[in-house]
């Protein structure tokens, strides 16, 4: 922040959306954070014992509103815009938000959950430029009618005493190794530290590019236009409320004082190509399905993307023959590997420039600590030896948020975060991502918690048990698969006569469909039941009643392999 005290810098371009046309400098950044957290201190009494929700895609104000957040001390909790409202309130009321600020196109959703929600005091109202809220009458306020406060930056920041290391800041919601979502509570500290450490990778790779727009030849900021050809901008279309995007993408480029290029509606391929060409970004931080489409899609030989010097590729796991495949398409644009989760600020490991490893993740990152142990007996392995990866060091998170059981599953007294991943290390301490022990889904990078869909699936009239796993799939990474058992009385049980497969195999068609249609109608796109619905007798489970997961997921690669 305090680079961006040249608050009259109205010529360096911050961030430009290409799905809008909207774009911010850094001077802007500048006062819009200081107005936005006067207000929110002053006006809506956030203070360290709040939590404000983000409910927004990748608008050009996340970051102002992110750190504006931060300099009252509070919490802030970033969500999926493509939640539904039952998704939305049950963050809402875990993390006990005070004041949710919602985009103009999720405040149908963002007003009927918090109509129910126990602690939403305030609606704000996120809205593209010089737009109005868009509902008369309906005594909401706009993000935009807060930008500018009497309190000054200094007046706003200087009244609360962070306690960097012990006071949350940032409250993703994960679902770590098992289980529903969980609040991950990452301090000022974790943040920063796992800023610096990602730096002492990244940094020779972004310039600053303060008050230096005019000289490289870039049309200005105000214009809409980029940082100028050359410039060590960033390409991100990863989601702000995804912790790869929001502390890796957006929290590094502003620190750093370099322009980030994104898009705010739906993925468009062609658009990105569109957006690097135009604008000449030197890096991207990509996931493996995009990165697939750079591999396989005609249309990259349409646009010239030679500015691209550096992919980085994370948040699930980036095949070697896909890895090869881009970096010989793309020939002088190096393709390299990250690992981490949210429960690690994320950051765990990732490749240096100088010496890439064809499907590793990379060494561990400074000041970190990793092991590889047997899950069964915990003891320590050694180099080439698969086990599952442990992690300490000071990006690891504070706990999960009012979850004390939650938190011990996961982390030891002594600061060891279990990741729930299996790996190995080579002689050289670079890791290799083999499998995963938890059972969390990966759809797109989205994160997918099966007990949730099974939590809901229970719900449903027609269903008596379920269990949900992944299936592989080469667009998405993975999808959820649905193993069902049908209460007694339904058609795949007695109202069907077994001889008649045909009308059977029918009404198992017409069932699958109903149960299908009714998952979507409650859950964000990513969520939807892509991989199938399968109908079983029984759902394997141990003596204490825990679904075994594990032997579905064997029985499905054995059927995948005929």
């Amino acid at each position: 922040m305090a680079k961006w005290k040249k608050k009259d810098d109205d010529e360096s371009l911050a961030i430009f959306d290409g799905s809008t046309g909207m774009s911010r400098t850094f001077g802007d950044y500048y006062r819009d954070t200081a107005g936005i957290a006067g207000s929110l201190k002053h006006d809506f009494n956030i203070d360290t014992t709040s939590c404000v929700c983000l409910f927004a895609p990748n608008h050009v104000d996340y970051l102002p509103v992110t750190l504006a957040v931060g300099l009252c001390g509070a919490k802030l909790t970033p969500v999926n815009p493509l939640y539904k409202a039952q998704e939305l309130q049950l963050v809402l009321d875990k993390s006990k938000s005070s004041v949710l600020i919602a985009h103009k196109v999720n405040l149908e959703v963002a007003l009927q959950a918090a109509k129910h929600a126990k602690y939403i005091q305030h609606v704000l109202v996120m809205t593209e430029d010089g737009e109005a809220v868009g509902i008369d009458g309906s005594g909401l306020e706009s993000l935009e009618s807060i930008k500018r406060h009497s309190q000054s930056f200094d007046a706003t920041s200087d009244s609360y005493q962070c306690e960097a290391t012990t006071h949350p800041y940032l409250l993703p919601y994960s679902s770590g190794t098992t289980g529903l979502p969980k609040g991950v509570c990452l301090t000022h500290a974790n943040l920063t530290v796992n800023l610096l450490q990602m730096d002492f990778f990244e940094g020779p790779s972004y310039e600053p590019q303060f008050g230096n727009n005019s000289s490289n030849g870039g049309a200005s900021a105000s214009a809409g236009g980029s940082a100028g050809a050359g410039a060590a901008g960033l390409f991100s279309p990863l989601p702000f409320f995804h912790i790869y995007g929001m502390v890796v993408s957006m929290m590094y480029c502003g620190w750093k004082g370099c322009p980030l290029y994104t898009m705010s509606g739906r993925f468009d391929f062609e658009l990105m190509l569109d957006m690097i060409q135009t604008h000449q970004p030197q890096n991207a931080h990509l996931v493996p399905p995009i990165i697939l489409a750079l591999a396989k899609s005609p249309l990259v030989d349409q646009y010239d993307i030679s500015s691209v010097n550096t992919i980085i590729s994370a948040a699930s796991p980036l095949g070697v023959d896909t890895e090869t495949a881009v970096q010989k398409r793309l020939d002088t644009c190096k393709v390299k590997q990250a690992w981490g989760m949210s429960e690690l600020s994320p950051i765990g490991t990732i490749s240096p420039s100088t010496k890439i490893k064809g499907g590793s993740v990379g060494p561990l990152v400074s000041n970190t600590f990793g092991k590889i142990i047997d899950p069964e007996s915990g003891e320590s392995l050694g180099p080439n030896q698969e086990g599952e990866l442990i992690i300490k060091g000071p990006q690891v998170m504070m706990g999960y948020l009012d979850e004390p059981e939650k938190t011990k599953e996961c982390m030891s007294s002594s600061g060891w975060l279990r990741t729930g991943d299996f790996a190995y290390y080579d002689d050289d301490g670079y890791f290799f991502i083999t499998d995963r022990i938890k059972e969390l889904i990966k759809v797109r990078a989205f994160q997918v918690a099966p007990a949730e869909l099974e939590d809901l699936l229970l719900g449903h009239e027609y269903v008596n048990d379920v269990a949900v796993i992944q299936i592989p799939d080469e667009e998405s990474g993975e999808l959820p698969l649905a193993y069902i058992v049908l209460k007694d009385g339904c058609i795949s049980c007695d109202d069907v006569d077994d001889d008649d497969d045909k009308e059977k195999d029918q009404q198992e068609q017409i069932m699958k469909e109903t149960i299908y249609e009714w998952v979507k109608e409650r859950v964000a796109p990513y969520k939807r039941l892509d991989g199938g619905i399968t109908f079983v007798d029984s759902i394997p489970k141990s003596a204490s009643g825990k679904i075994l997961r594990r032997i579905l997921r064997d029985e499905l690669a054995e059927q995948m392999k005929e």
